[in-house]
C-alpha cells in the first residue's frame, strides 16, 4: 500500500512509521565493502587506531568477540587492558575464566585494573568452562567476561554468542591462532601477535564489513618502573634504547603483595 494514500492524518502516520522502520534497519544492513555500524553500546578499546577498525568504534556489548593468539603470553591480554581498566574503575565486575596465566595483583595493578573488582574463576574441563561462562552471562552480573577455551567448537561458540546477546557487558573468548580457519559465529574475530620493539600486531580478519587492509600496530607497554629506567637511560645516551616487551601477566617468581579473589 502506498504511504501517500488515505487521509492526511493516515498518510503522516504511515510516513512516520516508514522512516522509523528505515532508521531501525539502517544499522542492520551494510554494503560488503563498507564497515558495518551497530546500534548496541560499545566500550572504547583504549587504542584510537584499533577503534577505527572496529564496528561501532569500540568493543561491542551483547556480542561475542573472539581473540586469537599466535604465541600464548605474547600480549593478547594487553589488548583488553584499557577497556578492563575503565570498567573496573566504575565498579563493574571483571571475570577471568580459565586463565592459563598465573595472574597476580601487582601485574593487574600496573595495567590500571582495580583488582577489587576482578574475580578469577578456575575451571579445568572445557565443558565446565562453557557452562560457567553461560551462567555468568545469563546472570548479567559482569561488566566483562574473558574466557580462555582453546578447544571450544563452533557449537560451543554459538551457545556463548546466544548467551552474550542477552547480557549487557563485554564477552571475549581467547583461543590459539591455529583455530583461525575453523567456523565461528563470533561477529568479530582478531588475531594478536608480538611485533618488534614491544608492539602488538592486531589483525581484524572478521567483522561486519571487509577485513582490515593491514594489521593494527599497538604501542608497547612498559610497567612504570621499567619506563622510568628507560627514560633515565635515554637521557644519558644519544642512542635510543629499545627493550622487548615482557608480558607482565606470565608467572612471576616474586610472591604477590596482594591477592585476587579466586573461585576454584
Amino acid at each position: 500500500m502506498s504511504i501517500t494514500s488515505g487521509s492526511d492524518g493516515t498518510v503522516a502516520e504511515k510516513r512516520d512509521r516508514f522512516f522509523a522502520l528505515a532508521d531501525s534497519l539502517r544499522d542492520s544492513l551494510w554494503r560488503g565493502d563498507a564497515l558495518g555500524r551497530v546500534r548496541v553500546s560499545t566500550v572504547s578499546s583504549g587504542y584510537p587506531s584499533l577503534d577505527a577498525e572496529l564496528p561501532g568504534q569500540g568493543w561491542n556489548t551483547s556480542a561475542l568477540t573472539e581473540i586469537l593468539w599466535g604465541q600464548q603470553g605474547g600480549g593478547e591480554f594487553r589488548i583488553l587492558a584499557p577497556a578492563l581498566k575503565a570498567l573496573s574503575q566504575t565498579g563493574k565486575a571483571i571475570v577471568l575464566l580459565g586463565s592459563p596465566h598465573d595472574l597476580i595483583a601487582p601485574a593487574l595493578d600496573q595495567l590500571g585494573i582495580d583488582v577489587r573488582n576482578v574475580l578469577i574463576v578456575n575451571a579445568e574441563k572445557p565443558a565446565d568452562r562453557l557452562w560457567t561462562a553461560e551462567q555468568i552471562l545469563k546472570s548479567g552480573s559482569a561488566g566483562a567476561l574473558i574466557s580462555w577455551n582453546p578447544t571450544a567448537k563452533a557449537e560451543h561458540l554459538r551457545r556463548l554468542q546466544v548467551a552474550a546477546a542477552s547480557a549487557d557487558g563485554l564477552t571475549f573468548i581467547l583461543r590459539p591462532a591455529n583455530t583461525r580457519l575453523e567456523a565461528s559465529p563470533a561477529p568479530l574475530r582478531l588475531q594478536c601477535d608480538p611485533a618488534p620493539f614491544g608492539q602488538l600486531s592486531v589483525d581484524v580478519f572478521k567483522r561486519r564489513g571487509p577485513s582490515a587492509a593491514s594489521p593494527v600496530l599497538l604501542p608497547a607497554f612498559f610497567p612504570p618502573s621499567m619506563k622510568r629506567a628507560l627514560d633515565r637511560a635515554q637521557r644519558s645516551t644519544a642512542v635510543p634504547v629499545e627493550t622487548p616487551y615482557v608480558d607482565s601477566l606470565v608467572s612471576s617468581p616474586v610472591a604477590p603483595r596482594s591477592s585476587v579473589p579466586t573461585l576454584a
